[in-house]
């Protein structure tokens, strides 16, 4: 699964370059009025619902689903298709979108919002109703929230932590419940690195995953995970130049001197983090919850019995661990189509709680509700999503324009050639490049 997650962050990096093409669809669509044909979705007198993606990790699960949904709703069909990477999905989204023939249900990618406010997905605040979408995590609704307007709702959860090899952190004389801050972290990285290992496996390659780690230091300065959500859109005058942003840096410079990560942050990508980890190289690994599949997979049945997990640290005694919780994955219904009901009755039918809890469990895949994280069966999943239970889930994935390029900057911080007032201007100046003024 840490192949996953380098996805999800080529996702994002795809999504700076994808950017330019997008607005010049958005053009072709007002020229066209804005407005997608929905033409070609019956099938033999049934309501065709074209649902696209590229989630692969519930690719045993749909099926099962869709026979379940069609044995009940003769009048409609589904048509799943699951693209193989993002970078192959998001090309076919676009020239959908500028062909103006959207499928019913599609994964909305880092557009989710452009493709709300530009009249392509359906407001499913209005849709739905508060009543259907009180049951997410709070930070899965906002990261599809715009003016009061929802233009997706999250398929699965995320959430990263502190996975730990006990037996190393007892080598080195580290308590395994004695991690609370950043400040006992780095205390401890001293003790571990003396035993001739890494602390803390982590990877910022590319840059942008480490927006994963930073931007949960920004929610655990301002103790507000509302903060990020205005930054990432630049409202209420918010920069990066900020003071809370300029100490999340501040914090986060601390920790790299302190010596938590092993050297060449910048240079280990996604599946060698893991792997320093589970070859005993490192006592620690900053990760996502998507890690247990991953180590099922690639290390062995004893290191599979060994490891745990803690949450990420603290900024001071007693505050809340803040740690990233959303995810790329959710799900959005064309705004236009002819099929939009039915393609709302097989969203509530996924989600429903005969459905939706089976298919997470079956795909070991962390859930968005808060109902089906109740029902979660795997035992570390089942922590970690606890703590987005208890309210420690905050916002890390950049939706608004040109957020994303604040990540390249960061890499100063990690290499040791930058400084946080400066990082942090040149994290604003890139952000506005992006988007482009």
């Amino acid at each position: 699964m840490g192949e996953q997650h380098v996805r999800r962050r080529t996702v994002l990096k795809g999504a700076v370059g994808a950017l330019g093409l997008g607005s010049a669809l958005g053009s072709t669509l007002a020229a066209c009025g804005g407005s997608d044909s929905g033409g070609g979705t019956t099938s033999g007198g049934k309501a065709v619902v074209r649902m696209w993606s590229w989630y692969n990790d519930q690719e045993d699960q749909f099926p099962k689903l869709i026979s379940a949904f069609e044995a009940a709703h003769s009048n409609i069909k589904i048509e799943n298709r699951i693209f193989g990477t993002p970078d192959q999905y998001l090309p076919a989204l676009q020239a959908a979108v500028a062909g103006g023939d959207v499928p019913e249900i599609f994964a909305p990618h880092t557009r989710a919002l452009t493709y709300g406010t530009g009249g392509i997905s359906a407001d499913l605040k209005q849709e739905l109703g508060d009543d259907f979408l009180k049951d997410f995590f709070d930070s899965a609704n906002q990261e599809y929230t715009l003016d009061g307007k929802q233009y997706a709702v999250g398929w699965m959860a995320q959430t990263f932590g502190i996975f730990y090899n006990p037996d190393m952190l007892k080598k080195a004389g580290v308590e395994e419940d004695g991690i609370e801050t950043w400040d006992d972290l780095i205390a401890a990285s001293q003790k571990i690195k003396a035993t001739g290992k890494f602390p803390v496996a982590l990877s910022c390659n590319p840059t942008t995953s480490s927006l994963d780690f930073f931007l949960p230091l920004i929610t655990q300065v301002a103790d507000d995970p509302t903060y990020y959500l205005k930054l990432d859109q630049l409202k209420d005058g918010t920069t990066y130049e900020d003071p809370k942003v300029i100490q999340a840096i501040e914090l986060q410079q601390k920790i790299v001197k302190g010596g938590v990560f092993q050297p060449g942050t910048t240079g280990t990508s996604g599946d060698q983090a893991p792997q320093i980890f589970y070859t005993g190289k490192s006592a620690m690994l900053f990760n996502g919850s998507w890690t247990p599949q991953g180590l099922t997979k690639d290390a062995t049945p004893a290191f599979n019995k060994l490891y745990k997990v803690m949450k990420t640290p603290a900024i001071a005694p007693g505050k809340r661990h803040w740690t990233a919780n959303q995810a790329g994955a959710g799900w959005a219904v064309a705004a236009n189509s002819k099929n939009k009901d039915a393609a709302l009755e097989f969203l509530k039918f996924m989600y429903s709680a005969e459905q939706y809890s089976p298919t997470m469990n079956d795909s070991n895949s962390m859930p968005a509700t808060k109902s089906a994280a109740a029902r979660i069966e795997l035992p570390i999943m089942k922590q970690m999503t606890s703590w987005l239970l208890d309210g420690d889930g905050c916002p890390h994935i950049p939706f608004g324009p040109g957020s994303v390029a604040a990540g390249d900057p960061l890499a100063k911080i990690f290499d040791g050639s930058g400084e946080p007032a400066a990082v942090a201007k040149a994290m604003q100046q890139a952000v506005q490049n992006a988007k482009g003024g």
